[in-house]
């Protein structure tokens, strides 16, 4: 009688319950259904982006991330040796490139989690997640929220100059606050973070008094904090 050992148990109940073939029809199903649902996160992306910059190869990158993420899920099903072996592979890969817009990642998550619940088969909660996202994302780009904060950079002959401004915002009831104040012996600047109601007529009245000698306007690229 042949001796039982720990690694015949482990190769005949544990291997070969997590090693079959996936038929082929499943896998060119999983991936058009895959590759559909990137070109709609492609489009959704594109219609809802707001950067100043869009960057087409970013989106394309993004989208295609659910057909590379399905593929591993699929191979991680079909093979316990190839699943442990996509853990050690992934488990080393650095990304370095850093994410600013936080829609961005939103979008980075959506696209690898739908590859995931592709690749394993349900195919109903992508579909209802891709409605509900798309439908989220206009709604919420409709929603009405705080403008987007100016940076006022004057340059000033004396200190005696910057008491009218101060009272030109305080007249027209316009919150600001002062972020940088440089004073020299001939010039003094002098960064403003301002709400942006009124502000062309701000910038009218400001010219127009005495000692001013330069206007800066800056869309101040931040959250807004009024």
């Amino acid at each position: 009688m042949d001796n039982i050992s720990f690694s015949n148990i482990f190769k005949d109940n544990f291997l070969d319950n997590f090693t079959e073939a996936i038929p082929f029809t499943e896998v060119i199903i999983t991936m058009v259904v895959a590759f559909v649902f990137s070109i709609i996160i492609y489009y959704v992306y594109k219609v809802t982006c707001d950067n100043v910059i869009y960057s087409k190869k970013f989106n394309i990158t993004m989208s295609l991330m659910s057909i590379v993420t399905a593929a591993i899920i699929m191979s991680m099903q079909a093979n316990v040796v190839v699943s442990l072996g996509m853990v050690g592979a992934l488990s080393i890969v650095r990304f370095r490139t850093a994410i600013k817009e936080p829609k961005d990642l939103l979008f980075l998550f959506w696209a690898i989690a739908n590859g995931i619940i592709i690749g394993a088969g349900i195919y109903s909660i992508a579909f209802v997640l891709v409605i509900i996202l798309t439908l989220a994302l206009l709604l919420f780009e409709k929603l009405p929220g705080n403008k987007i904060p100016y940076l006022l950079v004057v340059t000033l002959k004396n200190l005696d100059a910057e008491q009218h401004i101060i009272r030109l915002l305080e007249e027209n009831k316009i919150k600001y606050r002062v972020k940088s104040k440089n004073v020299s012996s001939n010039n003094v600047d002098v960064i403003y973070e301002l709400s942006n109601k009124k502000i062309e007529t701000l910038i009218k009245d400001i010219s127009l008094r005495k000692g001013i000698k330069s206007i800066n306007l800056i869309t101040q690229d931040g959250e807004c904090q009024f």
